[in-house]
């Protein structure tokens, strides 16, 4: 197994975990108080930290979107490449 493979794979199972914990946490939350998480006031108990942690969520929401793009188009350029010149002439 390749190690690249691997480590996408570690990712994905990250992804996934914390995914799955926020979404148990979610619903407990829910169950216990009948309202979902309020937002607002989580933002405000955080006090000055509010605007540093929202840019770091904007950083990596902006990462994982250029990485999902680069993947993407890794993968296209790959497909053409690797298609054979009788097949590129049949296009």
């Amino acid at each position: 197994m390749k190690p690249k493979a691997s480590a996408g794979r570690w990712v994905w199972m990250a992804l996934l975990a914390w995914f799955c914990a926020n979404l148990l946490s979610q619903s407990l939350y829910m169950g216990r108080y009948g309202l979902p998480y309020d937002a607002q006031t989580m933002l405000k108990e955080l006090g000055p930290l509010y605007v540093p942690l929202l840019v770091l969520e904007g950083l990596l929401w902006v990462a994982g979107a250029g990485w999902l793009l680069h993947r993407g188009v890794g993968r296209l350029n790959r497909g053409k490449t690797s298609a054979g010149p009788a097949e590129a002439t049949m296009a």
